[in-house]
């Protein structure tokens, strides 16, 4: 699309107002944008590789500021037709992002073969054109922000209020559009901000017409576009390049679902989540439990994962049992308790589509399970379900389940696991009645059993070890072992009929057992591993807690494990898993925070060594200007901190992780928004009262760090919409504080050379990215409260800095050219 000297002025320049609307629509775009991309790779890729092109791309932001801070112009040079020409290429580079992605594919696990400059290559062809957008994003932001930087407190206002509501748009739109659809949606509210620069009514329908027709061919369309697979995740590819295999394909908020029919299998239907990042089954049955009870458990692999899924309701049979299954996905779980005869089952499943499916296009396959009398069945997050219930279970049982998700897990590469920790144990073990059993299958079931045993010690019970048994496929790589709890001691004649059930498996811990089926030493059952021990053993085992959410952060050594070494406690289970992870020597955990780093650093050279070498601000000498640096570096920085931890630390007052993220993101925004514009009426600058900001925020972010665990346990016994509200309160007084931050910081460096602005607000987009990846590193050691409280010392520096900066003379030149 092209601009036209009859359609703009050439030397008109955009009021405030038009700014402030477009700068509204572009942010909540571009925020829109970079969720829909996160998405996006974590289907085609994984969430950590999602996590590394989305924060590589960030960058652009600031590299926008690095650039104006070498145009000492920006004011004359804002014109209509100068915004209009950036806004265009940012339609035309949003567009362009779908075609790329499509046709360069790339497939980290090709690095280090032959693969690897062809991979390489796609790889940067696919970075550069995600940037693009974000770059030219950022050159309208740092423009206006550079030009009217005595109204930075509304502009910023309104570019905060914009991505707030990018923020909340997704949650409605990716279930009908798919992601496809939703970047052809941001390139149309691009046109939208582009028919605001138009003063003629006539022509303004030109951008506004060129908008509807592409949300018209997204609502149009009967069924989503979609990007064609990059990786062959667990064979799906393979199996979606025949459309004959797939019976559909569905975005939840959470996940997107495709069900596929394997080739002369009808017995079976593949729930592949993420394109194959994890999987369940619908199971073909006729509804016929008595028959199906009569052939188990010889036949238990034709209608379940295997044996494992089914012991706990052996062992419980016919005793009118009441149920908790925390992930019921295709319904494996609820058949097996039904089997066997069980009074009530209650599913919890995360991912909302699934339970459609199987409640309505797949009932009749699946035997009415979902359906069934005794089944409630129904969306939800497993722990927010416990914790607003007060009712007592014979069984709670867990299949592996986590998402895959970044947005449902708050941040991918954090993978955070709340299902594992010492506090959802104790949540596990206080809902079961006096014989209860808590059944979970999931890989490394060391740290399984010490942090379990860490929350049964804190409940103030003991003699764990006669509590517990596991049991794994022999000699051979078993990632999913079976972890039972009982309430009260097993007995020899329940261990004898497991072991008859179980046939082909063994224990690996047994009390009653010999040797041989003891895998761990007696210390594991006390829940806190003497030194000695925890040294020995070459992956991360310490009991994961709510703080330390990361029971998924394994890796302890670059080393390939040996197949079994019984002093280490690693046997062939846990070194099949670890050692699947190493891809050329590097654990594929930690790749893409090599990746990043290195690229921060990269980054940081150029964001401060370019303009000083070639702007004007850069070469020039004038007070304040390191402290003008380090001021924006902390405060993007402390701000993202505060940001990605509270979505962590939230995630067990709301539970449910989408809206977690939702909230927190949404009440940040809007809070920093009305925080910035307040600051304005508050005339804090004007004034000098700039550390009332400061203040506010140490004191503020106290009160959450040192609050929120007693305020949380309190308010868990409410509904899902207080516990959001409640949410908000908490939050709101420092995302209010921060908002006033940005544009006081701004307000001080406008009398500085030309070109300050721009680089303040590069370096405040580069700490941002610098921030997260911060936050990911630190939090797996530090802990969320004490990157909190580091969170916490950036504001203090940058009030520090700030002394400096707004000194009595810079304040009084502020005042008079206001």
């Amino acid at each position: 699309m092209t601009t036209s000297p009859s359609i703009l002025p050439q030397n008109a320049q955009p009021t405030v107002r038009v700014l402030s609307f477009l700068i509204f629509i572009v942010a909540g775009a571009a925020l829109l944008l970079e969720l829909t991309l996160i998405r996006v790779f974590d289907v085609l890729w994984y969430p950590h590789m999602a996590f590394m092109v989305i924060t590589l791309a960030m960058f652009a932001f600031g590299l926008a500021g690095v650039y104006l801070s070498l145009r000492p112009k920006v004011k004359e040079t804002l014109t209509t037709r100068y915004i209009a020409t950036l806004v265009t290429l940012m339609v035309l580079s949003t567009l362009a992002v779908i075609p790329v992605i499509d046709t360069f594919k790339f497939d980290f696990s090709a690095i280090g073969g032959q693969g690897t400059p062809r991979a390489v290559l796609n790889f940067f062809i696919i970075y550069s054109s995600i940037s693009i957008p974000f770059f030219i994003t950022g050159l309208i932001l740092s423009s206006g922000f550079s030009a009217y930087a005595g109204d930075i407190r509304r502009l910023y206002c309104w570019d905060l209020i914009g991505a707030s509501l990018g923020c909340l748009l997704i949650i409605p739109l990716l279930p009908h559009f798919g992601t496809v659809g939703l970047i052809v949606i941001v390139a149309a509210l691009g046109l939208v901000a582009l028919a605001i620069l138009i003063p003629s009514r006539i022509l303004r329908c030109i951008p506004l017409i060129a908008a509807i027709g592409l949300v018209a061919a997204v609502v149009l369309k009967d069924g989503y576009y979609e990007f064609s697979p990059h990786m062959d995740k667990r064979g799906l590819a393979t199996l979606m390049a025949d459309r004959g295999f797939i019976d559909g394909s569905w975005w939840d908020p959470i996940s997107k679902i495709d069900v596929v029919r394997y080739p002369k299998k009808d017995a079976i239907r593949w729930i592949a989540y993420d394109g194959g990042s994890q999987t369940s089954y619908f199971y073909k049955f006729n509804g016929d439990y008595k028959q199906l009870r009569e052939e188990l458990p010889e036949k238990a692999t034709s209608h379940f994962w295997g044996r494992g899924v089914l012991v706990s309701h052996f062992l419980k049979q016919d005793t009118d049992q009441e149920v908790l299954i925390i992930g019921s996905a295709g319904g494996q779980e609820a058949k097996g308790a039904l089997v066997y005869g069980a009074k009530h089952v209650d599913g919890i499943e995360l991912v909302g589509k699934v339970v459609d499916l199987g409640k309505g296009k797949y009932n009749e396959y699946i035997g009415g399970v979902m359906n069934a009398p005794q089944c409630n069945i129904q969306k939800g997050e497993g722990r927010s379900f416990l914790r607003s219930s007060q009712k007592k279970f014979d069984i709670i049982q867990l299949n592996s389940n986590h998402t895959s998700s970044s947005i449902a897990s708050g941040s991918g590469a954090l993978s955070a696991t709340y299902l594992q920790t010492t506090d959802a144990y104790r949540e596990y073990f206080t809902h079961l009645n006096s014989d209860g059993i808590l059944h979970i299958n999931h890989h490394i079931y060391p740290r399984m059993v010490l942090t379990a045993a860490k929350a049964w010690r804190e409940l103030g019970l003991t003699d764990f070890k006669n509590h517990v048994l596991v049991l794994e496929v022999p000699a051979s790589w078993d990632n999913l072992p079976t972890f039972l709890v009982k309430m009260s001691p097993w007995t020899r004649e329940e261990v004898s009929r497991i072991r008859s059930f179980m046939n082909g498996s063994v224990f690996a811990v047994n009390p009653y057992g010999p040797a041989k089926e003891n895998f761990l030493s007696d210390a594991f059952f006390s829940g806190e591993l003497p030194a000695e021990i925890e040294q020995r053993i070459p992956y991360n085992i310490s009991a994961t807690t709510d703080d330390r959410p990361f029971f998924n952060h394994l890796i302890k050594t670059m080393q390939q494990l040996p197949a079994v070494d019984k002093d280490a406690f690693v046997n062939m289970s846990v070194s099949g898993l670890l050692n699947s992870r190493m891809q050329n020597g590097l654990p594929r955990d930690i790749i893409h925070l090599i990746v990043t780093s290195g690229a921060a650093l990269v980054f940081a050279a150029i964001f401060t060594m370019v303009p000083l070498v070639f702007s004007r601000t850069g070469k020039e000498k004038w007070q304040g200007k390191g402290e003008t640096l380090l001021y924006f570096s902390c405060i993007g920085m402390g701000f993202i901190i505060f940001e990605l931890i509270s979505i962590q630390v939230f995630m067990k007052l709301i539970g449910y992780p989408l809206y977690t993220y939702t909230v927190v993101v949404f009440t940040y925004l809007i809070g920093a928004g009305i925080g910035s514009v307040s600051s304005e009426m508050l005339q804090l600058f004007e004034r000098r009262r700039y550390f009332v900001c400061f203040i506010g925020i140490i004191l503020s972010a106290l009160g959450i760090a040192f609050g929120y665990q007693a305020s949380f346990e309190y308010l868990l016994t409410f509904g899902t919409f207080l516990r959001s509200f409640c949410a908000v309160l908490f939050l709101f007084p420092l995302t209010f504080f921060l908002g006033m931050a940005f544009p006081l910081g701004i307000l001080a460096t406008r009398d500085k050379p030309a070109g300050t602005v721009a680089w303040a607000w590069a370096f405040n987009g580069l700490f941002t990215v610098i921030g997260s990846i911060t936050a990911v590193i630190l939090s797996l050691y530090l802990g969320f409260r004490n990157m909190l409280l580091f969170a916490i010392c950036c504001y203090i520096v940058a009030m520090v800095c700030s002394s400096r900066m707004m000194g009595r003379e810079g304040a009084k030149q502020a005042v008079k050219s206001a």
